[in-house]
């Protein structure tokens, strides 16, 4: 079997069962949701990690004044 018609097999296989369709769509919908919703989580932390770092960077030892 060529990989068109492989393709072509797998997009009726999705096309002719809307309800898998729909399954693929809202898995690829909560797997983008559970992403986005992790990074608006991880604002704060990463906001004290870049501003201790910065501090860390300002105050170091420096060869020439």
């Amino acid at each position: 079997m060529s990989a068109t018609i492989a393709r072509v097999r797998a997009l009726l296989f999705l096309a002719l069962n809307p309800k898998r369709l729909l399954t693929v769509i809202a898995g690829g919908f909560g797997a983008a949701l559970y992403v986005w919703i992790a990074a608006v989580r991880a604002v704060p932390g990463v906001r004290e990690r870049k501003t201790a770092a910065r501090r860390v960077w300002r105050e170091r030892e420096r060869m020439r004044p």
